[in-house]
């Protein structure tokens, strides 16, 4: 379905971030991290946790972003001669952001300061299982049916953890489809604009006295 500049907004996003069904069984699994190449987002963590993985360098792993660490990432994979299952792809359009969480099998986003983390929303829309550090908005959006969610810790403790999330989601895989339907079906219920602004209006009915109940989010 083509997309053109007269349509809402709110359409043509729901468009690019849309659940493609369930995803073939494939040999090699796609893990995708999506977001602004800076310290804070930790894309190096994902790229020393596959360093580190003889079963995860079978697989691949894809950055999608730009930012002041690019070089540096670019350097860990030389180094680690990872040129064979890392990919950075740098800067892409909104809508191609979309279509690369629709075809990955699982979002890796080991950033360690976010409030509202809509690129997990984005990507649970899509049903690619996010795999997140449990701590400010991720932790919140995410549930132990829909992704999984790593401890905080040093840099050496997320490495260490993301290692062994990833490959058990490899040795587990089986597991992806009903994990991925949860993941876009939580992501509809809770965190469309339709669900957004029908918890917005019951929170201004609270306010104003027109509700007895306060309202709950989940």
């Amino acid at each position: 379905m083509s997309v053109n500049a007269a349509e809402p907004l709110v359409e043509v996003r729901a468009l690019r971030f849309a659940w493609p069904g369930e995803r073939p069984r494939r040999e090699r699994l796609t893990f995708l991290f999506a977001g602004r190449l800076v310290p804070y987002k930790c894309a190096d963590v994902a790229i020393e946790a596959f360093a580190r993985s003889p079963e995860l360098r079978r697989h691949r792993l894809v950055l999608v972003g730009d930012g002041p660490d690019r070089q540096k990432l670019e350097d860990l994979v030389k180094t680690h001669k990872l040129e064979g299952t890392v990919e950075i792809l740098g800067k892409v359009p909104q809508a191609q952001v979309g279509v690369l969480m629709r075809e990955a099998d699982v979002f890796v986003f080991p950033s360690v300061r976010e409030l509202g983390a809509g690129a997990v929303i984005e990507a649970m829309a899509c049903g690619t299982v996010p795999v997140v550090v449990s701590y400010g908005g991720p932790e919140v959006l995410v549930t132990d049916t829909t992704g999984v969610r790593v401890p905080m810790g040093t840099k050496p403790q997320l490495v260490d953890a993301y290692q062994r999330e990833l490959e058990r989601i490899v040795a587990t895989r089986d597991k992806l489809p009903a994990m991925s339907r949860a993941a876009y079906e939580r992501a509809l219920k809770y965190y469309s604009w339709d669900a957004k602004a029908i918890k917005t209006l019951e929170i201004y009915e609270w306010c104003m006295g027109r509700r007895a109940e306060k309202p709950v989010f989940e």
